[in-house]
């Protein structure tokens, strides 16, 4: 009896822990560079920042904002950026989150989530989003080093070294990865994500993410968009935190 009262017990006590991270606050900031509410973080809170604006008026948003771009869209006349931040910490040691791991078809099948992967070789896939609307883009993504002059490109470089001015926190990130996707339907030019993993205390690592966008013409509404920014960092926190490791 006693030892089925504490199974209860234990099951309780992670389905709990499982819903204040499923239910944790998603809360919108009004400025780009907002401050951290750290014990929210630690909460399982998200914060984010999320707006529609033209390559000049990103220029003039924050210094270093243009050095993000490796896949050089902001070159492209008569187009719309979306910019993206987010901010949330991940129940995992930040040594989980190396090179290996986070280009791992396993793992990208999961966090992508009904989104089908094509291994390409030499770290590029090919993904097909099937949703309302089905389209495919290569994604590829590279990492920080030591020694910058291993990165593929100048562009590359530069987009590691800005993300670690845009954040005095991201000076001491373990991991900073750019992550390029190219080649979309007709109304995408492209996108960048980078992302800083900074650690924390042990098992708690704080994600900072930057997304750009690149959009023909206006398709959807900014509120429909920032739903959609919204949903996908939630969804994505979700899933880094709930991947089973095989050992």
């Amino acid at each position: 009896m006693l030892n089925h009262i504490f199974k209860l017990i234990v099951i309780l006590t992670i389905n709990f822990s499982i819903s204040i991270t499923l239910y944790a606050k998603t809360i919108e900031q009004n400025k780009l560079e907002f401050q951290i509410n750290s014990q929210g973080l630690i909460n399982g809170e998200i914060y984010f920042f999320f707006t529609i604006i033209t390559p000049s008026e990103l220029n003039s948003l924050k210094n270093g904002l243009l050095d993000l771009d490796s896949v050089g869209i902001l070159k492209n006349s008569g187009i719309k950026i979306e910019l993206g931040k987010s901010m949330y910490v991940l129940n995992r040691p930040v040594g989980f989150f190396d090179d290996k791991q986070l280009t791992q078809l396993e793992y990208l099948s999961y966090i992508l989530n009904r989104q089908k992967l094509k291994d390409k070789g030499e770290g590029l896939f090919e993904v097909t989003h099937v949703g309302n609307e089905t389209y495919t883009y290569e994604m590829k993504s590279y990492f920080d080093a030591d020694d910058i002059s291993t990165l593929p490109n100048s562009k590359v470089s530069r987009a590691v070294l800005a993300a670690r001015e845009l954040d005095t926190i991201s000076k001491s990130a373990s991991t900073i990865m750019v992550t390029e996707k190219k080649n979309f339907s007709n109304f995408w030019l492209g996108g960048i994500t980078v992302s800083s993993y900074i650690p924390l205390k042990e098992n708690k690592t704080l994600v900072i993410s930057y997304q750009l966008k690149a959009r023909k013409k206006d398709s959807d509404s900014k509120s429909d968009l920032k739903d959609s920014y919204k949903n996908e960092i939630e969804s994505t926190r979700n899933l880094e935190n709930s991947f089973q490791v095989n050992d």
